[in-house]
């Protein structure tokens, strides 16, 4: 059958990215009750289960984590068109957006120029910041935050969980070694966050689930993931990057994935917005922009 309600699958993503239908429900400002109508619809039209639910969590069938993944394209494909039939002269006015470094060279420049020509009104500011943002205190209408989460009273939509592991130039391996297990990291040069805290140790999964919080040595740290690849790529030492990202890399000769076995322990990334911000048409808009992008690093 198809699909009979673009809006059915819209609340199904916000149902995986809020973690359940009561979550979802309170950002859609709708009921309980609904919002499960529209899941069962969905599926009806699907005929397939995409989820197994609780009064607390929901958890995806393994239907549900296919369709969730190529939903995301189906979404954005309807946005573009609506925004391209829309009054985009209507889009004006100010839009503060708080991203990390990691993002600007995944073609955010790119997406926010399309909307700045379609919508000439529109005024812009991106701040390029690599810790969890104050909203309010910083006057931001959207912004890109990853892990946990410090403030439940903002919208908080999960974007993606992208996977990222250890990499090193292969002059750096060639002139250090290569760590044969996350043990050995202590004694090599390891690119590090900094951050409020030091940055002593990286949490490690293996591909059976074997979980470990490895100690990371080295002198380099640095708050920018530029500055960090520029190290990386110059053979200072093992930093982490998307493993999207390392096969590219790899391709060129340039970097080499190091301990194979192992990535770092997933972490959301969040699109996170004040209360009723992503209801004005030019924060939609600039949100809309954010999601392609970061949907590049799954």
């Amino acid at each position: 059958m198809p699909i009979d309600s673009l809006a059915d699958v819209r609340v199904f993503r916000q149902v995986v990215a809020s973690g359940g239908i009561s979550a979802a429900a309170r950002v859609l400002h709708d009921s309980k009750n609904r919002v499960s109508q529209r899941l069962v619809a969905l599926e009806r039209a699907l005929g397939v289960r995409l989820a197994h639910r609780t009064t607390r969590s929901v958890r995806l069938t393994e239907e549900g984590e296919r369709f969730y993944a190529h939903s995301a394209a189906l979404v954005e494909a309807a946005d573009r068109v609506e925004l391209a039939i829309g009054d985009a002269e209507g889009i004006d006015g100010r839009v503060r957006l708080a991203i990390r470094s990691a993002l600007a060279g995944l073609g955010l420049g790119a997406e926010l120029a399309r909307l700045a020509k379609v919508a000439p009104n529109l005024r812009l500011q991106v701040a390029v910041v690599d810790e969890n943002t104050d909203l309010l205190g910083g006057g931001f209408d959207l912004a890109v935050q990853v892990g946990a989460l410090r403030d439940s009273s903002f919208v908080a939509t999960r974007l993606a969980s992208p996977t990222y592991a250890l990499a090193a130039a292969p002059e750096y391996l060639e002139r250090r070694g290569r760590p044969r297990s996350p043990a050995e990291l202590v004694d090599h040069q390891c690119l590090r966050k900094l951050g409020d805290a030091p940055e002593t140790r990286w949490p490690l999964v293996s591909r059976q689930g074997r979980r470990v919080s490895a100690r990371v040595g080295g002198t380099f740290e640095s708050s920018d993931a530029h500055v960090q690849l520029e190290a990386l790529l110059a053979g200072l030492g093992i930093g982490l990057l998307p493993v999207v990202d390392i096969r590219r890399l790899e391709a060129l000769g340039t970097a080499e994935r190091v301990l194979p076995a192992w990535e770092f322990a997933p972490l959301a990334v969040w699109l996170v917005s004040p209360e009723g911000r992503l209801r004005v048409p030019r924060v939609a808009a600039v949100a809309d922009a954010v999601r392609r992008v970061v949907a590049r690093l799954s």
